[in-house]
């Protein structure tokens, strides 16, 4: 079968209850009772028997050879659960945002105190922090500066 196309198929396989997966094939119709159109439907006990499953059922329907078939299985996410993981994949990127806005707001704290004089000991007494911690805020905020300043 070498140097032949393969029919590509794209199946959907979903969780109705229970344990089974219930895979869906929308481009292979058939007419079914009263004249309604059926697509092709199967199942399978475990993700790990998907694929075989819906080639299975493509040769099935298409009366062809596996080895012709490029089945694609794509699991379909219940949409509660893409919901919730969406609102994360967002909170997550509003934290990121606040976390590097907090960073800023610290940096320009430290920036202040000392352009307007004080010595890395008080402004670490002031903030509640070690002498090393503003050191390190006040070479963070030089490097912020230039950086924002050469580009």
């Amino acid at each position: 079968m070498a140097g032949t196309d393969r029919r590509v198929v794209e199946a959907h396989a979903y969780r109705d209850g229970g344990k089974w997966w219930t895979i869906e094939i929308p481009e292979l119709m058939s007419d079914g009772p009263e004249g309604r159109g059926m697509h092709a439907v199967g199942g399978a006990v475990s993700v790990k028997d998907l694929q075989e499953a819906a080639t299975d059922l493509a040769a099935v329907w298409l009366d062809a050879d596996q080895n012709t078939l490029d089945v694609r299985v794509t699991l379909d996410t219940p949409e509660a659960v893409r919901r919730l993981w969406n609102e994360g994949a967002t909170a997550e990127a509003e934290a990121r945002d606040a976390v590097q806005r907090a960073a800023l707001l610290r940096r320009r704290a430290v920036q202040t105190l000392r352009a307007e004089g004080y010595t890395l000991d008080v402004s670490a007494r002031l903030l509640g922090i070690s002498r090393q911690r503003v050191q390190q805020l006040a070479q963070s905020a030089e490097t912020t500066s230039e950086s924002v300043a050469s580009s």
